[in-house]
């Protein structure tokens, strides 16, 4: 048998993680998580149960890969801002471009979804956990030294903190499904606030 190259096997996995993902996400929003099984994605997904437990541990944790891919953006979207832009009006750019990929709905959904559901709020706290360790070491970089761990931790705290509290009201606002579109503003309107201090509060 003649083995497919390293390239295109990887790309075949990434399909295929994407697909029992996409599944895991289709079936929680008709059925609601609580009703939704391993095999239940597995069948959806056309792959055996076998192959869903070589991605994922449990069907919570296949959710976890809209956020994940919704937060990877975000930090290589921030290390790509302009070195001498203001720290935070980079970081709002970085989560505005969020806008451009395709899950940030799904993103928000899950925000929905975890809600009264212990398991999957765990592993959407753990992708958002992993994901501040990597928006650490890139303000860090972005720094060079120049402030102290206290600041940096502090500062992505808030900034995550905003961005959650964003899908909060994004999804209480829209009990079905809303726009993308929609949440990159209330993303952005939350940061603008923690940039601005808090200076006053608005109702518009």
């Amino acid at each position: 048998m003649i083995e497919q190259p390293t390239g295109r096997r990887e790309q075949n996995k990434l399909d295929t993680r994407r697909a029992i993902a996409e599944a895991a996400l289709n079936l929680a929003r008709t059925h609601g998580m609580g009703a939704v099984t391993a095999d239940q994605i597995a069948e959806e997904a056309k792959v055996s149960r076998r192959t869903f437990f070589n991605y994922f541990h449990s069907a919570e944790d296949a959710l976890t890969v809209s956020t994940e891919s919704f937060l990877e953006h975000a930090v290589n979207e921030f290390a790509a801002r302009p070195s001498d832009e203001p720290l935070l009006d980079a970081i709002i750019a970085a989560l505005a471009a969020t806008a451009q990929v395709e899950n940030l709905n799904d993103c928000g959904d899950l925000f929905r979804l975890a809600d009264g559901n212990p398991d999957l709020l765990s592993t959407q706290l753990l992708a958002w956990e992993r994901a501040e360790a990597r928006i650490v070491r890139a303000v860090e970089e972005r720094l060079g030294g120049s402030a102290t761990n206290l600041y940096i931790l502090a500062l992505v705290g808030s900034v995550l903190s905003c961005a959650k509290a964003a899908m909060r009201e994004w999804s209480s606002a829209n009990p079905v499904q809303g726009s993308a579109a929609d949440l990159e503003n209330h993303i952005v309107n939350a940061l603008s606030m923690l940039r601005d201090g808090f200076a006053q509060s608005t109702t518009t």
